[in-house]
């Protein structure tokens, strides 16, 4: 049950912060109230959600922990794990953390690039990582094989 849940507000995040307003349903108002209340999405510093506009890796790193068990032991002023997330960046422990659960990997030059926009690639894999799923759980390769899987639980 745990899971089911935490799986439909992953999904409801993913689908809330890809997606443009005019594509939300009827009853997005009261979807997006769920998500705000929730602490998933909160917005900027006017309350603006701004869902046209794109998701970067720390801001889908800080969505991620908030639908997770883990929201209420995000660390401030930890060492940074990262050349390019300085100590006291304001998502550095949103990203050491979904570092430290798997949920996310850096590159290989050492940076994590958290100003960059998230891709649905690596959205879909940093959620079902998220969830419990790992490589031994896909059929194919990379991406595809993340892509289908968000399909078939329900995240895409």
């Amino acid at each position: 049950m745990k899971k089911r849940i935490l799986s439909l507000l992953a999904a409801l995040a993913l689908a809330l912060s890809l997606a443009a307003p005019a594509a939300l349903a009827a009853d997005g108002d009261t979807m997006l109230e769920t998500i705000r209340v929730l602490g998933i999405l909160s917005g900027d510093e006017n309350g603006n959600l701004n869902l046209s506009a794109p998701v970067t890796r720390a801001e889908f790193t800080k969505m991620m922990t908030a639908a997770s068990v883990y929201k209420d032991s995000v660390g401030t002023g930890t060492a940074s794990l990262f050349t390019d997330v300085k100590s006291g960046h304001w998502a550095g422990g949103y990203i050491k953390l979904a570092v430290e659960q798997g949920w996310f990997t850096g590159y290989v030059d050492g940076s994590f690039r958290p100003d960059n926009t998230i891709t649905l690639e690596e959205a879909c894999t940093a959620l079902l990582k998220m969830l419990g799923y790992d490589s031994s759980t896909l059929a194919g390769s990379y991406p595809s094989a993340q892509l289908s899987k968000a399909s078939s639980v329900g995240l895409r």
